[in-house]
């Protein structure tokens, strides 16, 4: 088991497992004796439902995400040599930049809507916010090579933009980060701080995680909640029909007792009067 491997699988998984997963691989580290990577898996942080959407886009669409990448770095050419104001043989024009685009908007849109439906078949539909964030996304890593990276890699924590100068702060997830050496003496305490600060930094995260899982979880139990009062409501109504129906019925029932016995004597009545005679 290795940190890569260990990733790449929480962040594939369902929000709503991520969290009792890294529990479970880091106790396993644990208990294979590897402290350092028990530590690292630890540290990793539950992922905004952008970012899980961009993750299993990339592992459910992978063509279509390379397909949106690939335009993006054809992009990234065109628009450097028409700065550059050269063309060489086989460079793209101006007007290959402008057709470039277009297809940049078709391609956006397209994966945009196809995320938003692999969200829904895997049971978590998202709202226009929630899209407008993965669209955003999308175009960071269509304009930036790095963000483009990070996308491609399907750890990413949440939505990013591109600002003209990479990514806006942590985006994603890094490979198995290299062994840092011993602090020096006088930086034990401020390390000690940093590390706590992300202790803490990742229990907001998963706080707030879980919040949006129970807000979801709220909202679905709500609606089942009024399904099921309208079950009841109607069930209600049918029993009430029942009881009026068995009420008129044994009353019929005591009227045709009633008659039959009467007839009964009538019978008997005559049948004495027969004999007699």
């Amino acid at each position: 088991m290795t940190f890569d491997e260990v990733a790449d699988e929480l962040y594939g998984l369902d929000p709503s497992d991520f969290v009792a997963a890294r529990t479970d691989r880091q106790k396993q580290a644990r208990s294979d004796g590897d402290k350092d990577l028990a530590k690292q898996i630890g540290a990793l942080r539950k992922p905004t439902i952008v970012g899980w959407v961009l993750n299993v886009t990339v592992r459910d669409a992978e063509d279509d995400v390379t397909d949106l990448l690939d335009l993006g770095e054809a992009l990234r050419e065109a628009q450097q040599h028409l700065r550059e104001g050269r063309r060489p043989a086989g460079r793209p024009s101006g007007a290959t930049l402008r057709t470039l685009t277009k297809q940049r908007q078709r391609a956006v849109r397209a994966l945009a809507n196809r995320a938003a439906k692999i969200a829904e078949d895997r049971g978590h539909p998202i709202g226009e916010d929630v899209g407008r964030e993965v669209t955003q996304s999308l175009n960071a890593a269509l304009s930036d090579a790095d963000i483009a990276d990070e996308v491609r890699r399907g750890r990413m924590l949440g939505a990013t933009e591109y600002s003209g100068f990479g990514p806006m702060g942590l985006v994603s997830v890094d490979p198995e980060p290299a062994k840092e050496p011993e602090p020096a003496p006088d930086d034990t305490a401020e390390r000690e701080k940093q590390e706590q600060r992300a202790r803490a930094q990742a229990e907001l995260d998963d706080a707030e995680a879980a919040l949006q899982d129970a807000t979801e979880a709220l909202e679905h139990a709500d609606h089942r909640v009024d399904e099921l009062q309208e079950s009841v409501d109607a069930l209600t109504e049918q029993l009430e029909k029942a009881r009026e129906d068995l009420e008129a019925t044994q009353d019929a029932r005591s009227e045709a007792a009633s008659e039959k016995d009467a007839s009964t004597s009538r019978v008997r009545n005559a049948t004495k009067r027969l004999d007699r005679l």
